[in-house]
């Protein structure tokens, strides 16, 4: 198994250097790289406190690369959990994280990889967030009930494709749908003998996680909850055939920041953000981070980051979760004062007297949304919000510098 994950690069694929083995007293001795510690330990000196969205981000992305590559060689990590997942040097590197422990086998078909990488991914990500597993871990029966409850239950096809459906679900034969439904904690164990133990929660909705953090003070920053409730959502599809594969989760709105670009000037939390970011080695971000560079774009310049696809959705080939990610009516109504071309979530302008391309390709049959303007032109008020964003920002440094 170490000799098909060698063939991959350790530091673009995130995984951990595997070196040498040789033979010492009768045992075989693996040599990999010198890495700092698990999440797990991190989580622990944390004492409780749970990691933020600025740091969990970066995480996500590098794992996302790395079962993504996994996948590309028939691989499947069996035993995605904050354990195996180190930090390579804390100090140095802030985030910067290696996928180790690769006891795992080859996906001899499709699907495997889905079931198992993808729930541990969600796993990997409530953990870090909330410093506790959204689901019983102790309780086979507490860990279905809780799926239920939270996801909805099944679909009857996968239900009935299921080894173990009988153990938690009795089958109602005078109903056709649904066919199964959840056993009570008491059939439970007078059907297998084992008496479920308790799991208080207070998560009953994944939306309930947008709102669990009580310090969330500025607009973006729900809105940035609600990207990541979203990926949470498209990981956790029970369909397999429906559930988001690490390709397509890299182009979701909470890994790329797309939908933060509006306040890349204006606010400390984006800022926090991009700069959490800046030690991955991603091809994507170098657009972004250059966006976010610039004191002025140029009058005649085409938008560097499109917003949406030709359906209109956020992005392309990502679940519905993403299609359909809901947005707050503060951000909403703060993004719709902008005359900013390719934004998600206005229509873009076009002067009187003057053809735009959107609207040559509505003439012609086509959608507004199928074309964008060639030219961008950011308005009056975006400039003076960047301008005092920027100057605001400059003289709490300066403040904290005097300090």
């Amino acid at each position: 198994m170490l000799e098909a994950v060698s063939v991959l690069d350790p530091a673009m694929k995130n995984v951990v250097h595997f070196f040498e083995q040789f033979q010492h007293k009768g045992h075989t001795c693996l040599v990999f790289e010198m890495l700092d510690r698990s999440l797990l330990q991190l989580l622990s000196e944390q004492q409780g406190t749970p990691l933020s969205l600025h740091e969990i981000r970066p995480i996500t992305h590098q794992l996302l690369m790395a079962l993504d590559a996994l996948k590309g060689i028939g691989v499947v990590h069996s035993d995605l959990k904050p354990d195996n997942i180190m930090l390579a040097n804390h100090l140095s590197e802030p985030f910067r994280i290696k996928l180790i422990d690769f006891w795992c086998r080859s996906c001899p078909r499709r699907g495997i990889w889905e079931d198992n990488s993808a729930s541990g991914l969600q796993a990997v990500c409530s953990v870090l967030y909330l410093c506790k597993h959204l689901f019983a871990i102790d309780c086979e029966y507490q860990s279905m009930r809780g799926i239920v409850d939270v996801l909805g239950q099944p679909a009857d096809h996968l239900l009935c494709a299921g080894k173990c459906t009988q153990n938690f679900f009795k089958v109602e034969k005078h109903l056709d749908s649904p066919r199964w439904w959840m056993k009570t904690p008491r059939e439970y164990q007078l059907d297998t003998g084992i008496e479920p133990k308790t799991w208080d929660t207070t998560i009953r909705s994944l939306d309930d996680l947008i709102t669990h953090n009580p310090d969330t003070r500025e607009s973006i920053e729900l809105e940035d909850q609600r990207a990541f409730v979203s990926l949470l959502t498209c990981l956790l599809d029970t369909d397999p055939e429906k559930r988001i594969t690490p390709g397509k989760a890299l182009d979701h709105p909470f890994v790329t920041m797309v939908h933060l670009e509006d306040e890349i000037d204006t606010s400390f939390y984006v800022e926090d953000s991009l700069a959490k970011m800046r030690i991955l080695p991603m091809d994507n971000m170098d657009l972004f981070l250059d966006c976010a560079a610039e004191e002025e774009p140029k009058e005649e310049e085409p938008s560097a980051i499109p917003r949406h696809t030709d359906a209109g959705s956020v992005l392309p080939g990502s679940c519905d979760g993403i299609k359909n990610m809901p947005q707050s009516s503060e951000g909403a109504e703060a993004a719709a004062g902008i005359d900013t071309t390719g934004s998600a979530i206005k229509e873009p302008t076009v002067s009187q007297g003057a053809t735009s391309p959107a609207e040559d390709a509505s003439a012609s049959g086509g959608s507004p949304d199928e074309s964008l303007p060639a030219k961008v032109k950011k308005s009056p008020l975006k400039r003076v919000r960047k301008f005092f964003g920027r100057a605001i920002r400059t003289i709490l440094r300066l403040k904290k510098v005097n300090k």
